[in-house]
């Protein structure tokens, strides 16, 4: 396998690790219907409590030449979330990706994200102290088109650790 379709290997398991990240959210989480006048609007609520959670990700793709064996070894990591902030994120290093369309339907979340070589989607859905997800990605490698999974797994551990 040529360098340049090992970095374009790179750019999409850290594709797949932004769509988690959040570079630079843009909050259009779906509000419910206009509230009768007086009334006061319901935020939507997602079954998720606040704190540290550690998330478990494997990544899933097709098998290419010259990949080292255990090259996709699931990862896990450790992050705060909030009600505020349902994407879960893994890094903050990269600018090039946009995280846009976020939608509540009921304790799922999903997302789109753009960067500035891959494209993908997302979807956590909660259960209290519990999460389950999978992240969608897309780019081409020596111009092939490219897609792969992330299935993610997470647990909260409790309060995020003070700052």
């Amino acid at each position: 396998m040529k360098h340049g379709a090992w970095k374009s290997l790179a750019i999409v398991v850290l594709v797949s690790s932004l769509a988690l990240a959040g570079c630079e959210r843009k909050k259009e989480a779906t509000a419910p219907a206009e509230p009768a006048p007086g009334q006061k609007a319901a935020a939507p609520a997602v079954n998720m409590q606040d704190g540290e959670w550690e998330i478990t990700m494997k990544v899933e793709m097709p098998k290419m030449p010259g990949m080292p064996a255990g090259a996709m070894k699931p990862h896990t990591v450790k992050t705060c979330l909030t009600k505020e902030d349902y994407v879960p994120k893994t890094s903050r290093e990269q600018s090039d990706c946009t995280v846009e369309n976020q939608k509540i339907d009921g304790n799922t979340v999903s997302w789109s994200v753009a960067c500035k070589e891959a494209t993908g989607t997302g979807t956590v859905t909660y259960s209290g102290d519990s999460m389950n997800g999978l992240i969608e990605t897309s780019t081409k490698i020596e111009g092939k088109e490219m897609k792969t999974k992330m299935i993610m797994s997470g647990k909260r551990l409790g309060p995020c650790p003070p700052k």
